[in-house]
């Protein structure tokens, strides 16, 4: 279907409502320098799904680099990939809910970034198309598992396009999003998962607004969703949700529109703060 800090022991002695789904990013919250996460955290996630519980993973990835890391979590039922613009389901690996953008926006998208030095990038269903190889294209599929394709022209393209991405210096992509935001933010959205990448995708697209879809298809309020995050790209579900988490040393902003935060991802964060949750009762489907 296509669509338009206090102590943690504090704020859990304050919580009394019930969380029946959990959404997680993955970089910087669920996986940190190791590849692997540990028993705790499986264990953790486990005890949760038994609970009735969906767990959810929300992911600026594309969907076939968020599958290959999600091998370590069999308990994550859905899948929320490019920042939110497709949302797949894991026992039938089919896209359910998806918000492409169209002719206009990408042709906008590439426009704005001509005019500024940054790389461009063109998801396009499972790969990307690049102007150029350059070192970080090879190493960006290589790292993700994503076939990178060389065009003289983004016109030459087949299936749905899902973001475009400017890579560039921090400085430079502040910039190309302060003027996405500014001028064109009734036609396309605009986030940064990373300080050197600015996303631009269509204005349905986004994991919160991916996470409100999912959640009226299982009669599920915000209100009973518990997100947790740490990047820029995370803001918008960290603050729809009915608990927002942020993950301890994440961007300062994420931290900012945060109802709690959790302990670092190389201390199992969310781990220990789910474990919390269990243990008062308040994870329960």
């Amino acid at each position: 279907m296509r669509a338009c800090e206090q102590p943690q022991t504090d704020i859990l002695s304050k919580m009394d409502q019930p969380y029946r789904l959990i959404a997680l990013d993955i970089d910087g919250t669920i996986r940190g320098e190791t590849l692997e996460p540990s028993e705790f955290v499986l264990e953790t996630l486990n005890r949760c799904h038994q609970q009735g519980v969906e767990i959810v993973a929300a992911t600026g990835r594309s969907k076939i680099s968020a599958y290959e890391y999600l091998q370590h979590f069999p308990m994550v039922n859905h899948v929320i990939s490019f920042q939110g613009a497709v949302i797949s389901s894991r026992d039938s690996q089919q896209l359910i809910w998806e918000a492409p953008m169209d002719e206009h926006q990408v042709d906008l998208a590439i426009k704005v970034l001509e005019n500024h030095p940054v790389e461009r990038v063109v998801y396009v269903n499972d790969y990307i198309l690049v102007e150029s190889m350059t070192d970080w294209a090879s190493s960006y599929g290589l790292r993700n598992g994503v076939e990178v394709v060389v065009s003289d022209s983004f016109l030459d393209r087949e299936g749905s396009v899902y973001r475009v991405l400017a890579v560039g210096s921090d400085e430079e992509i502040i910039q190309v999003e302060k003027r996405v935001k500014t001028l064109h933010s009734d036609s396309v959205y605009a986030t940064r998962s990373l300080r050197h990448f600015c996303e631009i995708l269509s204005p349905c697209a986004g994991k919160d607004k991916a996470l409100d879809w999912l959640c009226k298809q299982m009669d599920i309020d915000r209100d009973e969703v518990v997100a947790f995050g740490n990047g820029l790209n995370d803001l918008e579900m960290l603050s729809w949700a009915g608990r927002g988490v942020a993950i301890e040393g994440g961007e300062p902003e994420a931290l900012a529109v945060s109802a709690a935060v959790a302990p670092p991802v190389e201390q199992d964060g969310v781990a220990v703060y789910l474990s919390g949750l269990l243990s008062q009762n308040l994870i329960r489907g």
